[in-house]
């Protein structure tokens, strides 16, 4: 994707030698993490404009200096070279100690909108939030990782992103959007979580590993295991995803479940299924959403009554069928992923082909499959074809039969 290697590029540019010592941040809201991957901790958020002093650099990641005692990780995607022609630049000093400078004061932001909701159930936000929480380090996804480093060059060198020609599209999700997938996940939530820690620290892990083979590596993506039978998977604005007990419970391996977590990464990062936010801007800013939290209670204004209905609508489009189109979009978006990553790309036209034969019968809640029983069987043809084009001579892509065993023992 372009907008990938503009990052690429500039990662480049700044390594190249001390004339391109300093970066301005391109992004409404920029997050600086302790290290150098999503996983880490944020520890500050700075605005647009900012101009930033470049210490180190670690693949796609920049290590930055905000004042003279303060330095963080940021990600090339956050920042430009070019400095802004009319933007008045922003003195980082001052940013560093506002209570918006935090993951608290962001969570905090996200929390005090979602608990606001109407049909958002008591204490379920919380729940959400303390499940998305990542627990392991840097050296645990290291030794995660690790087994998917001997396959990975061979299989990343058949097809990138970049050679599925997609239309040009940039993530980022604001304060905003993060609001409305909270506030959507809290209502998911409600038929229950699978919360056996190990597990979701799992699943967390392979996210990561599939996400920095995509231009949204930086992007603190948040995976659940929802206590739900039948088979389905939803992607929520802001990166939380979740994804049932009965897709689980479907894989055989660990290929076919990260076929399942890339397909939902697809969908979010190419923003399918929201059309509604893409059509009608989210216009609550983050100064507007931490002032909000210090409102009483009282009548809607016609913000927030906007803010609800994008919630319900967001919510109705979730959890209903996927137009075909963005399926096989995503399905091609997964199968590249995977390979990147080490994982057998084979793995995604296994899980298709079981999800094709799951009987057909009413559902109740949950619709337990993306689209009609025609278009998954076309969706699993399509894949398989996709895959035995590009990857019909790979060998040695990665299953994990063991250690996918042993991750969700007892759980399926």
């Amino acid at each position: 994707m372009k907008t990938y290697m503009v990052s690429l590029a500039l990662v480049l540019a700044i390594c190249a030698g001390e004339a391109a010592e300093t970066a301005y941040t391109k992004r409404a809201d920029n997050y600086v993490r302790e290290g150098p991957g999503s996983y880490f901790a944020l520890i500050a958020v700075v605005p647009q404009h900012s101009v930033v002093t470049i210490q180190e650099h670690k693949a796609s990641w920049l290590k930055v200096r905000l004042s003279d005692v303060k330095s963080g990780w940021m990600s090339a995607n956050c920042l430009t070279e070019g400095k802004p022609a009319a933007a008045r630049l922003v003195a980082l000093e001052n940013v560093w100690s506002s209570p918006k400078a935090s993951r608290a004061g962001v969570t905090a932001a996200i929390r005090g909108f979602a608990e606001k909701r109407d049909k958002t159930p008591p204490g379920s936000v919380e729940t959400v939030l303390k499940n998305s929480i990542k627990t392991f380090d840097a050296e645990q996804f290291a030794g995660f990782r690790e087994p998917l480093l001997a396959p990975r060059p061979g299989l990343a060198e058949i097809v990138s992103l970049e050679d599925l020609d997609l239309p040009p599209l940039e993530f980022d999700a604001g304060i905003g959007e993060q609001q409305i997938g909270l506030g959507v996940a809290a209502r998911l939530g409600a038929k229950g979580f699978v919360t056996n820690r190990n597990l979701v620290q799992y699943t967390n892990m392979i996210a990561v590993a599939l996400g920095e083979e995509s231009p949204v590596y930086d992007w603190d993506f948040s995976y659940f295991i929802l206590d739900e039978p039948t088979v389905n998977g939803f992607a929520l604005p802001g990166g939380y995803v979740f994804v049932t007990k009965g897709a689980l419970a479907m894989c055989a391996d660990e290929s076919e479940f990260a076929a399942i977590i890339a397909h939902e990464m697809a969908h979010v990062f190419r923003r399918h299924g929201m059309q509604e936010i893409a059509k009608r801007k989210v216009h609550i800013k983050a100064d507007e959403a931490f002032m909000e939290l210090e409102e009483e209670t009282g009548e809607k204004s016609a913000e927030e009554a906007e803010m609800d209905e994008l919630v319900s609508k967001t919510y109705e489009q979730i959890v209903a069928p996927r137009l075909f189109a963005y399926e096989l979009e995503a399905d091609k978006i997964a199968a590249v992923m995977l390979a990147r990553a080490g994982y057998d790309p084979h793995g995604l036209v296994r899980i298709a082909e079981k999800v094709a034969r799951v009987p057909r019968e009413k559902p109740g809640f949950f619709d337990p499959g993306y689209m009609s029983p025609d278009h998954l069987s076309e969706r699993a043809i399509a894949i398989q074809k996709f895959v035995e084009a590009h990857f019909a001579e790979a060998k040695g892509g990665a299953r994990m039969q063991e250690r996918f065993a042993k991750a969700t023992a007892g759980i399926r």
